[in-house]
């Protein structure tokens, strides 16, 4: 009996001695105005060779940005400080040439100069680290406790972060419990302005970079209303604690994480109303997706393979439903009225139906093809491509509305989000876009089987009239029959040059071509990327466009043709019935005739 639990001992030390072993790093930036942070990675319990990596891409943004790219002066070494050889293997993984059973330690230099929320930067006024692109990982051990040394420039000071512990002054030590953590989990360095706040009783902070005229207790109390709103659809808050990091500067973008989002934002966006609006339409989109995809998650994502492209179709559901949800919320929250709103559900559907890539490109192909298409566009990505934000923002509101009538306003899209989070977050399940069919069909009674295959699979166009009829809504089209070319022009130090050409339009069919200088119409010279010659022309006139192609004059005969008419208006019809009224209280949470103005009575 004795040898036995002395046996089982052992056994247990070895265990703990393996797999209790960590991965340290030592994050520097000893000249921060070169731009280079400096790591030492140390790999606890190495045996013989080792593998160390640096990812391809970061989760939440879809392109391969070959970060190795940006690595330099790697060397490695031994505890006992011998030199060690690494030799690079592939474009973001090294070979370390292991000393027996001491530990290796891999040092490294990084270039961070590129501004955005999924690349890291370093100045000399503070950094943003986006783990990813600074911090490698060790090829065997991903699911290993990480810890995280800062030492950070003398006159720093503050830093905003979601990792453990969270949010202590002074503190410069971090850990994650795997490498998917500490991927996901965003820093800002530096002396930014950090607002500590409550919402539903945990903690959060936002940690803004950058001067402007913003007011902490604005801030504070929009983003409560909007991050409070956003649980109630969940059932709460799924996670501790929340860090914003927000840099005030020019550009707009986010980035979500489980704990944390990076924010973008213009300096003068806080008195002025359509940029605030934009300003809380990103912080209300960031973090709706604390729950969809970064807890309901596709499964193409549901694990992720830093060194290759990760498919998955559905970020139709999980960037367009939260496209849709960002500018629903700020109007349940008061934000914006009820007419504003549907503006800006009208300005969705303009988009996408200007845009000629509807009828080449399903919503579930733009998902499945974001790695090669929608972050690598070009001058005819309109022509072949559309957008899974615009276009599963508007299957999320079709798919509300229908909901909302097929059940009498018992239940909407806030069920379906709330059912997949319960039976696929909460689970730790990855789901597909069959799922969110099923689940919406369950909730409904309806089939949506047709639904789906025309629309999500398919490019059939959408069925606007029918469903926003159910809620007691009319389009309106333009009718002015205005004079149209079909290419996009631009003024380059005098030239007009063609930038796009829109298939099936005059331009297209009489063939100009992008990089074509447009030099004259009729023999009028053109001075400007609005030719007052062409105002003149009336659809079905002929007209001769003289273009420059490789410096070679030509000479091209185009027939005008009619500008594509435009929803000018969605408007609430004259006389709805009690279900029409239901559907849009219902949608939208306000009274059927709130705002409407009486007729003068007279007498």
């Amino acid at each position: 009996m004795h040898k036995y639990i002395k046996i089982i001992y052992v056994f247990t030390f070895i265990v703990s001695s393996i797999f209790g072993k960590s991965i340290h790093y030592d994050l520097s930036m000893s000249e921060p105005h070169t731009h280079l942070f400096e790591v030492e990675m140390r790999l606890e319990g190495a045996r013989g060779n080792e593998i160390v990596a640096l990812p391809v891409w970061t989760p939440g943004s879809y392109l391969i940005r070959e970060y190795a790219r940006n690595v330099q002066d790697i060397s490695a070494r031994s505890e006992d400080d011998s030199i060690l050889k690494i030799k690079k293997i592939d474009k973001n993984h090294w070979e370390v040439s292991g000393k027996g059973s001491q530990d290796i330690i891999v040092s490294y230099r990084v270039y961070a100069f590129e501004h955005s929320v999924r690349t890291s930067f370093l100045n000399s006024d503070h950094a943003l680290v986006v783990p990813a692109s600074v911090l490698m990982y060790w090829q065997k051990n991903q699911h290993r406790k990480h810890h995280l040394h800062i030492n950070m420039p003398e006159k720093w000071s503050e830093i905003t972060t979601a990792l453990e512990p969270f949010n202590q002054p002074g503190n410069v030590d971090f850990v994650a419990s795997n490498y998917d953590e500490l991927v996901d989990s965003p820093l800002e360095l530096g002396n930014q302005h950090a607002v500590e706040f409550e919402v539903l009783g945990k903690p959060h902070v936002m940690g803004i970079y950058g001067a402007s005229n913003y007011e902490d207790s604005v801030l504070v109390s929009d983003f409560t209303k909007i991050m409070e709103a956003e649980a109630e659809i969940f059932g709460g808050l799924p996670y501790d604690h929340y860090a914003y990091i927000f840099h005030v500067e020019e550009g707009r973008g986010g980035l979500e994480h489980a704990n944390s989002s990076v924010n973008f934002i213009r300096r003068w966006s806080f008195n002025d109303e359509k940029r605030y609006k934009s300003l809380l339409s990103l912080v209300a989109h960031e973090f709706f997706h604390t729950w969809n995809v970064k807890r309901i998650v596709p499964k193409g994502v549901a694990s992720f393979d830093y060194d290759n492209e990760n498919y998955l179709d559905e970020l139709w559901m999980a960037e367009g439903f939260t496209s849709y949800y960002d500018e629903l919320i700020l109007q349940r929250i008061g934000h914006v009225d009820k007419d504003a709103y549907l503006e800006v559900v009208k300005d969705e559907i303009n988009t996408l139906e200007k845009r000629p890539g509807k009828n080449h490109q399903s919503v579930a192909e733009a998902s499945y093809d974001a790695w090669i298409k929608y972050y690598r566009s070009n001058e005819h990505s309109s022509n072949a491509t559309i957008s899974y934000y615009n276009k599963g923002h508007l299957l999320g509101l079709l798919l509300d509305i229908k909901i909302i009538a097929a059940t009498q306003g018992k239940f909407n899209l806030d069920d379906v989000m709330f059912t997949l989070n319960k039976n696929y977050a909460l689970k730790n399940k990855g789901y597909v876009s069959d799922d969110v069919r099923k689940v919406c069909e369950n909730i409904s009674g309806l089939k949506l089987t047709s639904f789906f295959e025309d629309y999500v699979y398919g490019v059939e166009p959408l069925p606007y009239d029918n469903i926003f009829a159910l809620a007691g809504l009319d389009l309106d089209s333009t009718t002015e029959k205005s004079s149209y070319l079909g290419a996009n022009l631009r003024d380059r130090n005098g030239r007009i040059i063609i930038s796009s050409v829109v298939e099936n339009s005059p331009a297209w069919e009489a063939g100009l071509n992008v990089h074509d200088e447009l030099v004259a119409i009729d023999g009028f010279r053109v001075k400007s990327p609005k030719p007052d010659y062409f105002r003149e022309k009336t659809p079905g006139d002929r007209i001769i466009c003289t273009v420059s192609r490789n410096g070679i004059l030509k000479d091209l005969h185009l027939t005008v043709g009619f500008k594509p008419a435009e929803i000018t208006e969605l408007r609430q019809i004259d006389e709805p019935s009690d279900s029409q009224k239901l559907v849009f209280e219902k949608w939208l949470g306000v009274p059927w005739d709130e705002g409407a103005i009486e007729s003068p009575v007279t007498e």
